[in-house]
This record gives structure tokens, C-alpha cells and sequence, in this order.
């Protein structure tokens, strides 16, 4: 395990200088790598400054926004590190749009320089190849390939390396607005390489492992990923499709030892009819995060896969805040999310701003080298984040238990106010999660016009469960204050999503909206 001053010294390195380590010291061990293609650390470190090189006579600067159609392809992960060698700032656009439309339709006033993007090639959210590199009217100004140069030499490179900071910005990433409006989050490439450097030792993450990415790469999970692997030294395996019964396969043959997901992907792949064929000896651990997930799921999902499930809670905002080291005892990581990283500091405050005892409930915040440099064009939000005393004001509530572990009990902002009364919706969800067949619980605030707000629960039931919405709603008598009671319990076979994976509120709020008014 590092010191604090080891570790405090390696985040101030830059992705270039990893690659440079691993290439000589690893050159012919794979680093990326998909179905198609494997390049080892000295072919990716090569293809990342050809691309540089090739960007930049494109006329792409340090400093510029560069927005990229962020596919969930090796390109992507290219087309960052070539970018955070120019010091040009990577803008990750959903791939679900047009670059165009997305930044249009962000709410964020951005003015990219240029957009990098193969939308025009008709590729899906997995498509490679046809890059085209296109000015801020979206004019196309050169294709751009992947293929090595000789034009160029590695000095050039580290000259480039060396004229950056790592503290100068790097990376906007926009928050999924599952809950609210998207922001557009500004962070420096020390901040994600601060959790890498935390976390990897942690994870105990060495040579030898292979990530394999089912995350969307505009995310911050999954770049937190990639950088994981790339500061530590091991392996990323893209497989082309992201499906649980594709990964199964995928597994075994290309020795997947960690796998970052969300709740419902974990539920998914261990509900899968195809795990009890399946060999899954060569996976290590799993880090779950961005959603909740009860004990008894994590449980469930531990027995199905086989490994060790590492609970992680962070935000774009702040790319870790939380977790477990691996080889925790399983009741210790079933619990909650784990403790504060060690390079964090982490407070729970209450409404005054007051630190509050364990076992009482107050807002997580947080303060360290992960923290955003602030929300890109709103200094009113950023403002409301991070307050005087350089802490991160998550929104989120939660409490430590007798043994420091923290649980999130609920959105301080996720608030359902009915008839003056103030409800959570995690408590409700809670609740519900509670009940035998339940799988997954959204719990969202209605509009009422006698109320002002009632409560509405959408379920999916688990694999051969079947459920009713009203014998649910009194199943939950004595669970609930009856003005916590949901007004309606819907099952969905699946849950909308946003583009990052999580149940889409705003959807679930306007089903429920057309339900009322019929």
C-alpha cells in the first residue's frame, strides 16, 4: 500500500507518462484491446501520438474544446489520450446523438472549436473507424485515422507532455439529469487520476488484470474505468457488444478479471439464463455504483457471478468518494458503501453545517483532489456545490454505522412534498425493495392538485415473481406512514433509462402524469 506522499506525488503525473512507464516496462503485454484488434502499451502509446500528431497538423491546439461523439469503442479511448496529450479539452458527447444536437440540447452554453465524430458514417453507440473532424459550424475539415506515422518522433510527444498541467482542464463531462437539468462538469486530469491512484491500490489492481467496459464512455464510470487500468498497468477489453450473455462468452476467452457496472446491469448479468454454463473463473471483483442496491442483492449477485462485489459511490462531480478495499468481509460490503477514500476527506453535516454523531442522518460532503474544477459556464451552481471550506456538497443523505461504514439513506434534494408534509422517496424505495419478488423500486414525486405532490412507485418484479400493484401497496402497511403509502405501484418489465444507465425520473414522472390525467 502507498503513503499518502507517494500517492500524493503520482497524481501529479499525467496519462502520457503512464503510457511511457508501461511501455517500457510491459511493452508486449496488451493494454486495449476488442474482438477485432489488440494493440499492446507500445502500439497504443505509438497510435495515441500518430493521432496526436495528426490532430494537431488538423489544427486542433492546447486549450481547444473538442467535442467527441464518445461511442463505447477503443477509438474513444484513443481519441481521449491522444487529446490529453495536445491539452486540448475532450467535451464527451453522448453517442446516442448527433455532437451537434447533444451540445445544442445540453442547456450548456459551450462553444466548441470543433467536434470530432463518425455519425455521419450511420455507426451505432459501439461503431468504429470513419472519424471525421468538423469546425464549430460543422463543416468537415479532414478525416482522421488511427494509423501510425513515422513523421513524427516520441520527443515531439514529450514535448507536448511536458508543456501541459495536469491541474488545467482537461475533460467536460455532462451529468446524466436523471434527476434535474444536465450540467456540464469541468475536471483537470488529476482529479480522475487521483481516484485511480486511490483506488488502484484499494482494488490491489495490478499487471496481469483486464477490465472489461460495458459503460458508456461519456460517463464518468466509465472513464474512471480506463483510467484505472491505464495508471495501474493492466489490460482494457472493449467487447463489441455490451450484453450480459455476450460478456458471459467473452469472459473466459479474453481472461475479464474486473467488471465496472451499474445495479441493474450486475441484477441483469446475474439473472442471465446463461451463468450456470458459463465460466467465470478468471474474474476478481466487481465495482458496483451509480444507483442503489440493497444487501440482498449484492448477495444474490455475489453467488450468481462468483466474485467479490466492491460497493462504489461517486459522481462526476467527484469521480470516488466511497468504497471497501478488496477482500473486505462480504457483511461489511452488503451494508452500505464503504468508507471514505483515503485521500478524501469526508464530512456529514447537518442543516447548520454541523458534523453529526454516527447513526445520524446529514448530507455527505466531501474534499480532496477528485473535486470538479466547477460546472462550466454556471458559477451560481458551482457556488451552491462546493462551499467556502472547498467542500463538495453532494445532495446526497447518509449516516455512519458503529463500524464507520456509510449508508445513503436518501436525495436531500429527492424530496416528495405532499400536502406540506415532506416524504423521501429512498425511504419509499427502501420499502418497497424490501417486499418478496421486487427487484427494482423508483419511487418519484407526482403532480396533484389537491396534494401538491403524491407519491408513485415503478417496479420490475425478479425473474418468475409475478406482482400486483395493489396487493405491493398493502403489502407496505406498517412499513410506511400512511401519507408515505404510493399513491399507484406500477410493474414495468423494464425500467426507461438514461443514456448512463439509470432509471430515468423525468420519464417515469410524466408516465405517471398521463396516468393521472386518464
Amino acid at each position: 500500500m502507498k503513503t499518502r506522499e507517494e500517492k500524493l506525488k503520482l497524481i501529479e503525473r499525467n496519462y502520457y507518462s503512464f503510457l511511457c512507464e508501461y511501455a517500457e516496462k510491459y511493452g508486449d503485454d496488451i493494454y486495449l484491446s476488442d474482438e477485432d484488434r489488440a494493440y499492446t502499451w507500445v502500439e497504443a502509446k505509438r497510435r495515441i501520438e500518430a493521432l496526436a500528431y495528426r490532430l494537431k497538423d488538423a489544427g486542433v491546439r492546447k486549450g481547444m474544446f473538442v467535442v467527441v461523439r464518445s461511442v463505447r469503442s477503443a477509438d474513444t479511448i484513443l481519441i481521449w489520450q491522444a487529446l490529453a496529450l495536445l491539452g486540448a479539452v475532450c467535451v464527451m458527447a453522448d453517442a446516442h446523438f448527433a455532437a451537434r444536437d447533444l451540445i445544442a440540447q445540453s442547456g450548456v452554453d459551450i462553444v466548441p472549436d470543433v467536434y470530432l465524430t463518425n455519425e455521419d458514417a450511420g455507426g451505432g453507440l459501439d461503431a468504429s473507424g470513419d472519424w471525421v473532424l468538423k469546425d464549430a459550424d460543422y463543416r468537415k475539415i479532414a478525416d482522421i485515422t488511427f494509423d501510425v506515422s513515422e513523421d513524427h518522433s516520441s520527443a515531439e510527444a514529450e514535448r507536448m507532455s511536458e508543456e501541459n498541467d495536469v491541474r488545467a482542464l482537461s475533460l467536460i463531462i455532462f451529468t446524466s439529469g436523471s434527476t434535474g437539468k444536465s450540467k456540464a462538469v469541468m475536471l483537470c486530469q488529476r482529479n480522475v487520476i487521483a481516484n485511480s491512484v486511490d483506488g488502484g491500490d484499494l482494488f490491489e489492481e495490478k499487471r496481469g488484470d483486464t477490465s472489461a467496459i460495458i459503460l458508456p464512455l461519456h460517463h464518468i464510470f466509465g472513464i474512471a474505468c480506463i483510467s484505472a487500468a491505464t495508471v495501474t498497468g493492466h489490460a482494457i477489453f472493449v467487447p463489441r457488444i455490451p450484453t450480459p450473455e455476450h460478456l458471459l462468452r467473452c469472459v473466459p476467452m479474453y481472461g475479464v478479471s474486473v467488471l465496472y457496472a451499474v445495479p441493474t446491469y450486475f441484477l441483469a448479468l446475474a439473472d442471465s439464463e446463461d451463468i450456470v454454463k458459463s465460466d467465470l473463473s478468471s474474474m476478481r471483483y466487481g465495482l458496483i455504483a451509480g444507483g442503489p442496491s440493497t444487501p440482498e442483492q449484492m448477495v444474490f449477485i455475489e453467488k450468481a457471478i462468483g466474485c467479490e462485489l466492491i460497493p462504489v459511490y461517486g459522481m462526476s462531480e467527484y469521480v470516488g468518494v466511497t468504497t471497501l478495499p478488496f477482500g473486505s468481509p462480504s457483511e461489511l460490503r452488503c451494508s452500505g458503501v464503504g468508507t471514505f477514500y483515503p485521500l478524501n476527506e469526508g464530512f456529514i453535516l447537518d442543516e447548520e453545517g454541523n458534523e453529526v454523531a454516527d447513526g445520524e442522518e446529514g448530507e455527505l460532503c466531501v474534499r480532496g483532489p477528485e473535486l470538479m474544477m466547477g460546472y462550466y459556464g454556471d458559477e451560481a451552481e458551482t457556488r451552491a456545490a462546493i462551499d467556502d471550506e472547498g467542500r463538495l456538497h453532494t445532495g446526497d443523505l447518509g449516516y455512519t454505522d458503529e463500524l464507520g461504514i456509510i449508508h445513503i439513506s436518501g436525495r436531500k434534494k429527492d424530496i416528495i412534498i405532499r400536502g406540506g408534509e415532506n416524504i423521501s422517496a429512498g425511504k419509499i424505495e427502501r420499502a418497497v425493495l424490501s417486499l418478496p419478488g421486487v427487484s427494482h423500486a423508483v419511487a418519484v414525486g407526482v403532480r396533484d392538485d389537491y396534494y401538491g405532490e403524491v407519491p408513485c412507485v415503478a417496479v420490475v418484479a425478479k425473474k418468475g415473481a409475478s406482482l400486483a400493484g395493489e396487493e405491493l401497496r398493502a403489502a407496505l402497511v406498517g412499513k410506511l406512514g400512511k401519507h408515505e403509502i404510493p399513491e399507484k405501484i406500477v410493474v414495468l418489465p423494464e425500467f426507461p433509462l438514461t443514456s448512463t444507465g439509470k432509471p430515468d425520473k423525468q420519464k417515469l414522472k410524466e408516465m405517471f402524469a398521463e396516468w393521472k390525467k386518464a
